[in-house]
């Protein structure tokens, strides 16, 4: 299957190429596939803490070594940062910020502004455009897991070109950061 959180829809494997540098790739998304976006994303907010914390969990679970680059859970076992009150705020956030995605998708002026600024305050902690794919493809795990049948091949594709703009928005928004 290629990179350990692929995932597979309806037989199609849907992941970024491994070891790719640029595995989402920012393309306008069509108004079919945000459709797509809103009418999933009606089903996974009603329960988006517990998404956000199922995708940390994944990602710690593959890539231990990504937890200790947020401060509130270096050098603690999975268990303490999984059960902690950090975590579930950081989920939280997380999906907010999925959430101010969705309901931006028509105001791309707002949108990207929005992800910019998003992008900037994540300098402090040293992201680097693999950690957003590695968190994309959690993502899109995380999705297939709360999603199941409801999580076709279209709406996996429609979830990968939103995170594509997303990450795309907000490495923009690191760089210019880092030259004030």
């Amino acid at each position: 299957m290629g990179c350990s959180a692929s995932i597979v829809v309806n037989g199609h494997v849907i992941s970024p190429p491994c070891g790719s540098n640029a595995p989402f790739v920012p393309i306008p998304i069509s108004d079919s596939k945000k459709n797509i976006i809103v009418q999933t994303w009606k089903l996974v907010e009603p329960v988006k803490v517990a998404a956000g914390k199922k995708l940390f969990s994944r990602l710690f679970e593959l890539n231990p070594s990504l937890q200790d680059t947020f401060p509130a859970f270096k050098g603690k076992e999975l268990k303490d940062v999984l059960n902690s009150r950090s975590l579930y705020l950081h989920a939280k956030r997380v999906m907010g910020a999925v959430e101010n995605a969705v309901s931006s998708l028509n105001d791309s002026e707002a949108f990207t502004s929005y992800l910019s600024n998003l992008g900037a305050r994540h300098i402090p902690w040293n992201m680097q455009k693999e950690h957003f794919n590695i968190v994309g493809e959690c993502l899109l795990w995380t999705f297939q897991d709360m999603l199941g049948t409801a999580c076709t091949t279209e709406v996996a594709e429609a979830w990968a070109e939103l995170y594509g703009y997303i990450v795309q928005s907000m490495l923009d928004g690191m760089k210019s950061g880092q030259k004030h």
